[in-house]
């Protein structure tokens, strides 16, 4: 039997992180800028472990990517909290996870024994030039905090439902958990063809102002993601129509054949008219499923 309960097909999944604080107020910059401006409420920050190949950003990315995976998985539910993951989407969601954060761990495992080295590094860097004299060590947690503030962990909680109460509710209380379920699903299903939209209204773009003039570029990377948008939807799509599964898949379609034919849209202004009229025509029609 299908299920038609918001709380029969989805879990609600929490994610919660801790990431250090990487930025430190710069005094020389905030007093020059107050004298400046005349204005003692202004604060110049300063990002600490600004070179790119320090081994502290491959952390800091690390963690970031977990969190990128969490909203990539999961649909909206109420802001800042948990959000909906579809069950059978459960054990590859666990899966990925606890792989990403398995990587943060590990690169802290490897870099925090260099840590008080890498702080050593970045003073280097940042007092570089005109900048000299400007940073010191005291600007960096040390080694003990940075590790105690990077954490990341999930936990399921079911999504809430009239039947889990143990006694009768009143008939506003039933019709005010019926609003909010529709009002949830609602809210996903925005999510998921905004995910499809938005990838899309950049590629209209691209094809309404690339003239194919010499040094100019149409980067393959514009389809490529309205063609992962797709993928994504179709994954996370809660209660899809059919209607909605068959613009999901023309826009795919579509876009694959700009994939394949990408060479002659970019030579031929008449290839991208008729590229930029269908996807507009898909986008009128999908904008209609929020």
């Amino acid at each position: 039997m299908t299920p038609t309960k918001l709380s029969d097909k989805v879990v609600l999944v929490k994610l919660t992180m801790r990431r250090a604080t990487l930025t430190k107020r710069d005094n020389f910059l905030t007093d020059k800028i107050q004298r400046q401006e005349q204005d003692a409420s202004l604060t110049v920050l300063t990002k600490l472990f600004r070179d790119k190949t320090n081994a502290i950003n491959t952390v800091m990315s690390a963690m970031n990517d977990v969190y990128i995976c969490h909203k990539e998985r999961t649909l909206p539910w109420v802001d800042a909290g948990p959000r909906l993951l579809l069950n059978d989407k459960y054990f590859d969601y666990t899966f990925e996870m606890k792989t990403l954060i398995g990587k943060v761990d590990k690169l802290l495992s490897e870099h925090m024994p260099q840590y008080d080295q890498l702080v050593l590094d970045d003073i280097r860097y940042r007092n570089a030039g005109s900048a000299a004299g400007r940073a010191h060590i005291s600007d960096y947690p040390t080694a003990d905090t940075f590790k105690q503030s990077m954490s990341a962990e999930f936990r399921f909680q079911p999504m809430p439902d009239a039947r889990h109460f143990v006694f009768d509710l009143s008939e506003e209380d039933e019709a005010a958990f019926a609003q909010a379920e529709a009002e949830a699903l609602a809210l996903a299903n925005t999510d998921t063809i905004n995910r499809m939209l938005k990838p899309l209204a950049s590629l209209v773009t691209k094809l309404k102002e690339y003239q194919g003039a010499k040094g100019e570029r149409f980067h393959t990377s514009l389809v490529e993601n309205v063609i992962e948008g797709c993928d994504m939807a179709m994954s996370l799509a809660i209660s899809p129509t059919p209607e909605l599964i068959a613009e999901i898949t023309e826009l795919r379609d579509v876009a694959k054949s700009c994939l394949t034919s990408v060479e002659v849209i970019k030579g031929s202004s008449m290839a991208r008219d008729s590229a930029k009229r269908r996807l507009e025509d898909i986008a009128a029609k999908m904008s209609m499923f929020q």
